[in-house]
């Protein structure tokens, strides 16, 4: 069984993807972008297992739009209090 960690895709740079852990953004993950195979967008949460050749790529769909909601609703606020 692949062991699977969990990431957000921070950004994509000189033609890699940057993903920085969940919840440890310390720590960075780094894959070039001919390794990825699925559509992925900044802010996305992703699950992401390495086997010897390649690298399994599962998006958290419900996480990053959770994720997305709370971060919208945290900018009215902020936009509120002026």
């Amino acid at each position: 069984m692949i062991e699977k960690k969990r990431y957000t895709l921070d950004r994509i740079d000189d033609g890699f993807y940057v993903f920085l852990q969940y919840r440890k953004e310390e720590k960075e993950l780094l894959i070039p972008a001919s390794k990825i195979s699925v559509n992925l967008s900044e802010g996305d949460i992703v699950c992401i297992g390495e086997t010897e050749s390649d690298y399994v790529i599962e998006v958290m769909a419900n996480e990053t739009q959770n994720m997305k909601d709370k971060v919208s609703s945290l900018l009215v606020k902020l936009k509120n209090k002026k």
